[in-house]
C-alpha cells in the first residue's frame, strides 16, 4: 500500500490563488490527496477542492470575478469590511456542506482573537470555517463560532503541515506561497494593516519551520497580497511549481515499488 498523502495549503491572500494551479497539476498527473488542510487563502482553496468544485471552472470564475463586490464597507467597530458577500459565495461553491460530507478529511486553521489560540476546525459548515480562517484582523469582521471569536489562521499557523499529520497523513506536501516583496506604497489604513500583519508573519515564520516532507514554493516574485487582478499569472506560477516537483512527489508516494498511473 502507498502512504497516505496530506496536502497543506498556506496563507497568502491573493498569492494563495497559486494553490489552484498546483492542484490542477496534481489532478492531471494523478497525484493522490488523502487529507487536506489550509490556512486563510489556503483554507478557501482546500475547502473548495474538498467540496468537489471543478478546478478549471474555479480558474475561469476567479479571473472574471469583480472582487470589489465581495465585501461590504462597515462602520469600523470590529473590522473595515464585512465578508458577507464572500461568505455567501463560499456557501454556494461548497454547496453548504458540513465537513462530514466532504470526500476527503479536511481541516481549516483559524485564530481565536480573544485567547490567541490556534483553532483547528474539522466539524460544522465548511463555509463558516473558511470564512473565519480568512478574516484578516482589522480588515474583515471576526467570525463568531460557538464560544470562539475567530480571525485569520495565519497569525498562528501559516502552513498547516502538522495538521495534515494529525489527520493521518504519512507523507505531507506543503504549498507555501511565501511573502510579498518588502516595501511599496501604503495608501490607506487597509494597506497599513496588511503590511503590519505581513511583517509579523515574516518574523513568526523564522521560528516555525514548515514540517513537511516536500515543500512547493511558487515563484511569485513581486506579486502583492492584494493583486487579485493577476490571478492568471498567479495560477500559472502554481502550475509551474507543481510540475517541477512531480518526480519528487511520485518518488515519495510510489517509491515502495508501486507505480503511478
Amino acid at each position: 500500500m502507498r502512504p497516505r498523502v496530506g496536502l497543506a495549503l498556506s496563507a497568502g491572500a491573493a498569492r494563495g490563488i497559486a494553490h489552484l494551479g498546483v492542484l490542477q497539476v496534481f489532478k492531471e498527473h494523478n497525484v493522490p490527496i488523502d487529507v487536506i488542510a489550509g490556512t486563510s487563502a489556503g483554507a478557501v482553496v482546500a475547502s473548495l477542492y474538498a467540496a468537489g468544485c471543478d478546478l478549471y471552472t474555479l480558474e475561469r470564475f476567479i479571473q472574471e470575478l469583480n472582487w470589489n463586490k465581495l465585501v461590504n464597507i462597515t462602520l469600523p467597530r470590529r473590522g473595515l469590511v464585512s465578508s458577507e458577500p464572500l461568505y455567501q459565495l463560499l456557501r454556494l461553491f461548497t454547496r453548504d456542506q458540513d465537513f462530514a460530507d466532504l470526500a476527503i478529511p479536511t481541516a481549516v486553521v483559524a485564530t481565536d482573537i480573544r485567547t490567541g489560540e490556534e483553532v483547528v476546525i474539522k466539524t460544522g459548515k465548511v463555509a463558516d470555517a473558511a470564512r473565519a480562517s480568512l478574516s484578516i484582523p482589522g480588515i474583515f469582521v471576526p467570525v463568531e463560532l460557538g464560544e470562539r471569536l475567530l480571525v485569520d489562521g495565519a497569525l498562528v499557523n501559516r502552513v498547516p503541515a502538522g495538521v495534515c499529520r494529525e489527520l493521518g497523513a504519512d507523507v505531507v506536501i506543503a504549498v507555501d506561497v511565501g511573502f510579498p516583496p518588502v516595501g511599496g506604497r501604503t495608501k490607506n489604513l487597509a494597506d497599513i494593516i496588511m503590511r503590519t500583519i505581513e511583517i509579523l508573519d515574516r518574523q513568526s515564520a523564522k521560528f516555525r519551520p514548515v514540517e513537511a516532507d516536500i515543500i512547493i514554493r511558487p515563484e511569485l516574485r513581486n506579486i502583492t497580497s492584494t493583486q487579485l487582478n493577476r490571478a492568471a499569472e498567479i495560477i500559472a506560477a502554481g502550475r509551474s511549481a507543481g510540475e517541477a516537483h512531480l518526480d519528487e512527489i511520485k518518488a515519495a508516494v510510489y517509491g515502495a515499488g508501486l507505480q503511478a498511473k
